[in-house]
């Protein structure tokens, strides 16, 4: 156990971590039903702003994401 004295942090992160994975499952399952190639306008922007979204909320929760990993019980 590397955190001593910051067992609070540890279960915040670790929690932060968990809902972060449930946004990106969701973002994801979006991402693959609206395209940015689509015939209906509003599917395509709903597509486009979804697909940079996703790319950008990726980098974030891949951060958060391995910050959690470094905390060792």
């Amino acid at each position: 156990m590397n955190y001593t004295g910051n067992e609070d942090l540890r279960v915040a992160i670790a929690a932060l971590s968990n809902d972060m994975y449930e946004m990106h499952q969701r973002l994801s399952e979006m991402v693959s039903v609206y395209f940015w190639n689509s015939e209906v306008l509003a599917e395509r922007l709903v597509g486009q702003i979804l697909r940079d979204a996703h790319d950008r909320y990726t980098e974030i929760y891949r951060a958060i994401n391995e910050l959690d990993h470094h905390f060792k019980d």
